[in-house]
């Protein structure tokens, strides 16, 4: 029987422990687990930010020290797992190096454009395989002198992201559920002004909610939204805004899979990624006129909207971009 272990950040609702759990499912085997979620939460506040933006402080120290003493309590491993593995030093790193047949590493974020951490680029060369969702970096992964590069787009959990009401059951206009930008808002705030009926969550949304208090076709969910409780918000939402952060140049991001995947239809920005992936089958805006323009149109045709929302379902289902379909393709890859 193989050993493994898996290093993430694995609370639940994150998209690390989907990951832990379908791998865990297909291997068929218990893979110990190293959750450093827990420090993290744990970890003083002021501390927690040192941690995040300049990778240096107890929170550093309190994760090396957690995987260095679990590695040296055990034998080898057949593969050990890292998922976003920016706060593991080097030393940490050669330590795992010597405790792995296969090391791998995995991120669905960007790595280059915007979570940097040198301790990362320092130990690029010490990985067999590192998994990549942004196509968008994958010559900076090659620069740094990555071996053997996976590039495998975002997935979705089919026991999570799935249609949770009817198409009939849908009470929303639009929704849209991520992290707050400035362009985002701006988009937002004219469908609101439009009288559409939106849905948000997110963090960094308060301070946009509270300036449309006085709105009543606007809803905001809070900071956290996860697991069922975020599916149930996509779910019950007619359109699902898939928008691109632009911090980073993103061309494709989770959401691009689980709006479809909750029975919704995904709205995003036209790329050549996307449309390699849905090709017509979404609906696709080149502003918040433009956007606008085609929400009325679906919305004052439900015939239309709930046609368009099976042709996706039907695209969807051929891509294969569950995790379990994902994580079961990178295995054969990286030889288990």
């Amino acid at each position: 029987m193989i050993k493994v272990l898996y290093i993430g950040q694995c609370e639940e609702g994150s998209t690390s422990k989907m990951r832990f759990d379908v791998m865990s499912s297909l291997l068929n085997v218990k893979i110990d687990l190293i959750n450093i979620s827990d420090l993290i939460f744990s970890t003083n506040k002021i501390f927690r930010t040192l941690g995040w933006r300049f990778k240096i402080g107890p929170l550093i120290w309190r994760v090396n020290q957690l995987i260095n003493y679990t590695i040296s309590q055990n034998d080898m491993y057949d593969l050990i797992w890292i998922d976003k593995g920016v706060f593991i030093s080097f030393d940490t790193m050669r330590s795992i190096r010597l405790k792995s047949i296969k090391l791998v590493h995995f991120t669905p974020d960007p790595a280059f454009f915007y979570h940097k951490s040198r301790f990362f680029k320092k130990s690029l060369t010490l990985y067999d395989y590192c998994i990549t969702t942004k196509s968008f970096e994958l010559s900076e992964y090659k620069r740094f002198g990555c071996q053997n590069l996976i590039y495998s787009p975002q997935c979705y959990d089919d026991l999570i992201h799935k249609p949770l009401y009817s198409f009939e059951e849908k009470v929303y206009d639009v929704c849209f559920i991520g992290h707050y930008e400035k362009e985002r808002a701006l988009i937002l705030q004219y469908l609101i002004d439009n009288n559409l009926r939106v849905v948000i969550g997110g963090i960094k949304w308060s301070a946009f909610a509270k300036k449309n208090n006085d709105k009543n076709n606007l809803i905001y969910f809070g900071s956290h939204l996860a697991a069922l409780d975020y599916s149930r918000v996509l779910s019950s939402s007619k359109i699902g805004l898939g928008l691109l952060s632009k911090w980073i140049p993103e061309k494709h991001t989770t959401r691009t899979f689980e709006i479809p995947a909750c029975g919704t239809l995904l709205a995003t920005e036209l790329n050549d990624e996307i449309f390699s992936f849905f090709g017509n089958d979404v609906l696709y805006f080149t502003d918040s006129i433009n956007l606008l323009s085609q929400l009325n149109e679906l919305l004052n045709n439900p015939l239309l909207l709930k046609s368009k929302i099976i042709q996706q379902s039907i695209r969807l289902e051929k891509l294969q971009r569950s995790y379990r379909e994902s994580v079961h393709y990178n295995l054969q890859v990286i030889g288990l």
